[in-house]
């Protein structure tokens, strides 16, 4: 996997933790979203409660792969909590978007300008310390191509990206060894929360190559999770928060 915080990386590679994803930063305020919008405020239910809100949209191209791998919204909810609140938040709101190769292409063109699919790409919002505020979008297709090479599921896989991208969008970098091996920790912690233990065999392995985090964008103001890939112009981007352009998350699996 290759998660960049909103200036980061690309795409994942074998030997490293369950494929450390590559998480782009994902468009502008519901740009991630489709004209349905991320609207599964999943902040409760089976979700842990008093954390951080989670809207969560697997487009019309993978929807069938949520029950093939099974993995409800809820368990993905529980990821970017656990990524949350590893960086010490409790509040805020996370949107996901589980979509497809052809689409995370499409997206890391558009706001990174690298010609390739990835694993993951996110963008944060807020500036706030005491709140977390972004998107994400993460390639089930990407996936289950990592998740064969490290020999895990793909719905581990999958919620690796998730936090990945969330772990970046709450402040986390990865281009210095240092910075690598901390997000390799965290992403073992989360995982760990979730009752996932990463397989001795990627234990210290790097993230992967392709993902890239956006920096520097500003948000359009006005605007809710739009369809396709497209941000949505005029959308409002949360106080304090710039969205990060052109930047790339993980390279290489972790």
């Amino acid at each position: 996997m290759s998660n960049t915080p909103a200036n980061s990386q690309p795409e994942p590679e074998p030997d490293r933790p369950p494929a450390a994803p590559e998480s782009e930063d994902p468009e502008p305020s519901g740009a991630i979203a489709n004209e349905s919008s991320l609207g599964h405020g999943h902040g409760d239910g089976d979700a842990w409660p008093d954390a951080v809100a989670v809207d969560i949209l697997w487009d019309d191209s993978v929807a069938q792969w949520q029950q093939r791998l099974e993995l409800n919204d809820a368990r993905i909810a529980q990821a970017v909590q656990a990524a949350a609140a590893l960086r010490g938040f409790d509040r805020g709101h996370i949107g996901v978007r589980i979509t497809d190769d052809p689409t995370i292409h499409q997206i890391n063109v558009r706001h990174l300008s690298h010609d390739y699919p990835t694993d993951v790409i996110s963008f944060p919002y807020s500036d706030d310390p005491k709140h977390i505020e972004g998107e994400l979008v993460a390639s089930v297709e990407t996936a289950q191509q990592n998740a064969a090479d490290v020999g895990w599921p793909t719905a581990n896989e999958v919620l690796l990206y998730v936090i990945h991208g969330v772990l970046h969008i709450g402040g986390m970098e990865d281009h210095r060894a240092e910075d690598r091996a901390r997000m390799r920790h965290s992403e073992r912690q989360a995982l760990k929360r979730l009752g996932i233990s990463v397989p001795l065999q990627h234990e210290g392995t790097e993230p992967h190559e392709g993902t890239e985090q956006h920096e520097g964008t500003e948000q359009h103001e006005g605007t809710e999770p739009h369809e396709g890939t497209e941000p949505h112009e005029g959308t409002e981007q949360h106080e304090g928060t710039e969205q990060h352009e052109g930047t790339e998350q993980h390279e290489g699996h972790s």
